[in-house]
């Protein structure tokens, strides 16, 4: 049955950022009204400073269908329609942007802990007394150094000489 119609490729409106996978995803679609219908509040208050919630009428989202579904609350006097298409887009992609922000923090923070977490961890599992000097991190650097300067060839004589073998 499937077969009998054409198959075509999804075009999205707006491509999905490719990058690491976060904890939680919102599964909501439209970030204006997190697909209630009604303008959240705190983008609410970007339009309307002295809004209250408890007082006031509920902006409705133009932005997705949802708010279409609260449209029989019109008669009653208790929604807002004053919020357009272009304003929910706005809101929405300011909620996005506040959304990729505060995610980004978190994951700095988490990152934060676990850095700590390991540190300690190789703290207690070292053999070492104390945190290397500045002075012995220098040394490490400079030995490493040499090593590395050492040419295959040398490395090949070396190891001809530890293992006691001999080219014919």
């Amino acid at each position: 049955m499937i077969e009998d119609f054409p198959q075509f490729e999804a075009l999205p409106v707006r491509p999905e950022e490719i990058g690491d996978k976060e904890i939680w995803q919102p599964s909501w679609k439209c970030f204006c009204c997190q697909d209630t219908g009604k303008v959240q509040n705190h983008l609410v208050k970007l339009v309307i400073p002295d809004y209250d919630y408890d007082r006031d009428r509920l902006p409705i989202c133009q932005l997705c269908g949802e708010g279409d579904k609260l449209y029989h609350l019109t008669e009653f006097g208790v929604i807002d329609t004053r919020f357009e298409t272009l304003l929910c887009k706005k809101l929405d992609t300011l909620a996005r942007k506040e959304w990729s922000k505060a995610t980004q923090e978190q994951f700095a923070i988490a990152k934060k802990k676990v850095q700590l977490a390991t540190d300690e961890t190789a703290k207690s599992h070292s053999l070492r007394r104390s945190d290397r000097t500045h002075n012995d991190n220098r040394e490490v650097q400079q030995r490493k150094a040499e090593i590395e300067a050492i040419s295959s060839h040398k490395w090949e004589q070396m190891r001809e000489e530890y293992l006691g073998v001999e080219n014919d």
